[in-house]
Order: structure tokens, then sequence, then C-alpha cells
């Protein structure tokens, strides 16, 4: 009976093991699908104001319903994005990595310029950094040159 008993067990480990393995991969592959799927979401957002424009209304209604419909699984998996945009050095400096710099009048502090990829959340824990180029005034470009 012991011997059955710890095969038994030794069974059900390895088959938690097998479990825990595939989740892991699996939540990875909808972290990545989660960067595409923000990308999608940026590009929509764009593409709303001139098909109202062109008269296809319609198809941005339609466009909008899918861009839900693809958000709200990985929602429901907890897996969330968020584009830092205009957020300030000090508020993201832990959660990306900075790609380039841009340096104008427009910017009076250090922000996030542009996001390239957004900073992806697996329930609530940051498991990608967000690609971003940042913005500074001018004069932090000429400091930083010399």
């Amino acid at each position: 009976m012991a011997a059955l008993l710890q095969r038994y067990w030794s069974d059900l480990q390895d088959e938690s093991n097998r479990v825990r393995k595939e989740t892991a991969a699996a939540r990875k592959v909808l972290t990545e699908l989660a960067v595409h799927v923000a990308r999608l979401d940026g590009l929509l957002q764009e593409a709303v104001a001139p098909l109202e424009t062109a008269g296809a209304k319609s198809l941005g209604r339609r466009l909008h319903v899918a861009r839900k419909q693809v958000l709200e699984p990985l929602r429901e998996m907890d897996i969330t994005t968020r584009d830092p945009t205009g957020e300030r050095y000090e508020s993201v400096a832990d959660v990306v990595d900075i790609t380039g710099w841009r340096y104008g009048p427009e910017f009076t502090a250090e922000v996030v310029a542009e996001t390239v990829e957004p900073i992806v959340y697996d329930r609530g824990a940051v498991v990608r950094l967000g690609q971003v180029i940042m913005g500074a005034p001018s004069s932090a470009g000429t400091e930083n040159d010399s």
C-alpha cells in the first residue's frame, strides 16, 4: 500500500510540475500578446476620428467593439498594460527602459514623450518593462551633449 501511495504521490507531483510549467508558458505568451494588443489599441484610437470624418462611423464602432473583445480576456486573466506617455521620469524610472531622448521647448521636465511598448502587469506585478522615448527641455540636451 505504501508503494502505491508513493507512486500516486510521485505522479501527482509530476502532473503538478507539468501544469505549472504550461501555465507559466501560457502567461508569457499572454504578456507578449498584451504588448501587441496595446499597440493595436493605440492605432485603433488614432483611426477613429479619421474614419468618422471619412464617413465610416460604422467601421469605427465595429473596431471599438472588437478592441473591447480582445482586451476583455486579458483583463479576465489579470494581465493589463499601462501607457506612461506624459508621465514624469521619477514616476516611471523603475518600470521602463529608455530607448532614446528628445529635446525641445515643449518639454518643461523629463517626461515620457512616446511609448514604444507599454508596461505589462500580471496580477499587479510588472512582468515586462515599458520601452519609452523620454523628452526633456532643450537645455538638458545641450548639457548632456557637452
